[in-house]
């Protein structure tokens, strides 16, 4: 069993953080939240001590709040987590906007005790935060393949799109000034990838989870976590989806991803890129 009962999630956006929450919540007393809180409340001039204890705090709250009054506040749809925070149907610029929304999440009926296990995701805020949050609560990081990732980020509606993470570069003026440097979007968008990257390395030894893992096998989240229940819903397999790429895009995000990042390429190595890549071609 893990010595916390409170553990935080980070990973890449459309990495499958998400997903990685609505898995959590198929097992017994254990609660997952997506983003529950607004990165514009934090104040980065309050420094990063201020803002770790402001999660510490906020995670302490939930808790009591879930046990007393069978509430939380988390981002969701229909009263749950779901698979994908993202809207399936094309908006304004051919982008996919998010489908998601801050509010309560009812828990009356999820048989909670007081030593649930509460897990809280935030992609970008905890990522900039870790070193500090690693002195303070259990987190975990979860990467997939950035080919797959760079591909979501081109089709979605968030700040990533144009190559830019502000929950990010609030905590980080180094990422924020290099960033700004950058006229190119892709090329702000690779070095995003990069320092998401080098934040794992650096900071989560051994405690970083797969899409490619738990996509196929939703168990391995249990044992990655340390969780002492087990996922009781029925997985559901998840369609392949490499034919619905833009091939030519994709030729040029697998040329640039080839040559770009030391980090990305210890998680995920030239031979796992261009196996992805050759999958996509065969799907084309």
């Amino acid at each position: 069993m893990n010595p916390s009962n409170t553990l935080l999630l980070t990973g890449l956006p459309r990495a499958g953080t998400t997903l990685c929450c609505h898995i959590l919540n198929a097992y017994p007393n254990v609660l997952a939240l997506h983003e529950p809180m607004t990165p514009s409340d934090f104040d980065p001039a309050l420094g990063r001590a201020a803002a770790v204890a402001q999660v510490v705090n906020f995670a302490q709250q939930n808790r009591m709040t879930a046990l007393a009054e069978g509430v939380v506040v988390s981002r969701q749809k229909d009263g749950e987590v779901p698979e994908n925070p993202v809207s399936q149907a094309v908006g304004e610029g051919g982008l996919r906007p998010m489908d998601v929304s801050l509010g309560q999440l009812d828990v009356h009926n999820r048989l909670l005790d007081e030593n649930f296990t509460l897990v809280i995701k935030h992609n970008a805020l905890f990522t900039a935060l870790l070193p500090e949050l690693n002195s303070s609560l259990p987190v975990y990081g979860i990467v997939r393949n950035p080919l797959a990732v760079l591909a979501s980020w081109n089709q979605v509606d968030l700040p990533v799109n144009q190559g830019h993470i502000p929950a990010g570069e609030m905590f980080d003026p180094q990422l924020k000034a290099q960033l700004g440097q950058i006229s190119d979007r892709l090329e702000r968008q690779l070095h995003i990838l990069e320092w998401f990257c080098r934040q794992y390395l650096e900071n989560l030894d051994g405690r970083i989870l797969r899409y490619e893992d738990f996509v196929v096998n939703p168990h391995s989240v249990g044992a990655k976590l340390q969780l002492d229940t087990v996922y009781q819903a029925e997985h559901k397999p998840r369609a392949n989806r490499n034919s619905g790429y833009d091939l030519a895009q994709m030729e040029v995000f697998y040329q640039q991803l080839r040559g770009f990042g030391d980090a990305l390429r210890y998680f995920y190595p030239l031979a796992q890129l261009d196996e992805l890549m050759d999958s996509i071609r065969t799907s084309a």
